[in-house]
């Protein structure tokens, strides 16, 4: 197995590697299709390079996430941090919708390590919060779900500052997760101050803002109905355009340091501060490979300055 960078996991104690393996695509819901033969492939790869954090979620691929990854994992489940969520709930029809409250977390957490076939999920997230049950509520009932040694660390995720302050109010957190790249950190200014403050881990989510950090997508790209980018507004005319040329400026750095567009977003993100993890997808073990190449490197300060210049029209 690889070595790859690590760093603690806020108060929890335990260590992950700081790229991680975000389990959303390879559930096979929401990214168009997906080959199960493909995601058991990248899920071994990452496995076999060195990464030992996982992120997934009940909700990804309403269950199959999990159960593909534990699957995979095997007996090496126990040897990684897998973190998991738990709030976004559906039925039979599809329907999805979002529910903090006590009892759902509950049965979420019981679904999960069922799928999973832990005793203990390492790190455990309140999805998002709803617009029903109060912050403190749901996080409450973490911690008594990790008192009785159901999870292990406790965070949250899509919380905005205030919410996040609310949750701290209630018990520390281990990390928080948001979405966190160059053309989106404006918004999280305040979040990075408050992990700094209270020892918490900023696990990013959609480093790669969603593949336009790939290179990838430079023109209009018509999706398919299943593939949540088709209701994206950054891919639509007008929108790509404008990011494509700071993609493009973007590569040409990537190219003159001999590294990828993608590189350079993911290492942006651990560069950033020292206590931030760079979650990357994939729905196959060449973009696994692929993603690992921002591992063992730093960007310099002139480098993080072009950066911020470049993606000065675009950031949000």
């Amino acid at each position: 197995m690889t070595k790859l960078e690590t760093m603690r996991l806020g108060h929890a104690g335990a260590n992950i590697s700081r790229l991680g393996m975000g389990c959303w695509a390879v559930g096979g819901h929401g990214w168009g299709k997906v080959r199960d033969e493909d995601s058991i492939g990248a899920i071994r790869c990452a496995l076999d390079k060195g990464v030992t954090f996982f992120d997934t979620a009940d909700a990804y691929g309403l269950g199959k996430s999990e159960t593909l990854l534990a699957d995979v994992l095997g007996s090496f489940r126990k040897n990684v941090v897998i973190a998991s969520k738990g709030g976004v709930c559906w039925n039979e029809s599809g329907k999805v919708w979002t529910d903090t409250s006590p009892g759902s977390l509950r049965q979420a957490v019981e679904n999960s390590l069922r799928r999973l076939r832990l005793d203990c999920i390492p790190l455990y997230y309140i999805h998002k919060p709803d617009d029903v049950t109060p912050i403190q509520e749901s996080v409450f009932t973490l911690v008594r779900l990790r008192e009785e040694g159901k999870i292990g660390a406790i965070g949250v995720a899509n919380f905005n500052a205030d919410q996040i302050l609310q949750a701290l109010q209630v018990a520390p957190l281990d990390a928080v997760q948001v979405r966190f790249n160059v053309f989106d950190q404006d918004s999280s200014k305040e979040i990075l101050s408050i992990c700094r403050d209270h020892n918490i881990t900023l696990v990013a989510w959609g480093a790669l803002a969603d593949g336009l950090l790939t290179g990838k997508f430079k023109s209009l790209t018509i999706f398919p109905p299943d593939d949540h980018r088709s209701r994206m507004a950054e891919f639509d005319g007008e929108n790509i355009l404008r990011y494509a040329k700071c993609v493009e400026k973007l590569e040409k750095l990537a190219s003159s340091m001999g590294h990828r567009i993608s590189h350079l977003a993911l290492r942006w993100v651990l560069d950033i501060a020292p206590f931030t993890c760079s979650l990357f997808g994939a729905k196959t073990d060449t973009q696994v490979k692929e993603n690992l190449g921002a591992d063992g490197w730093t960007l310099t300060n002139e480098i993080l300055e072009m950066i911020d210049s470049i993606t000065l029209e675009c950031r949000r």
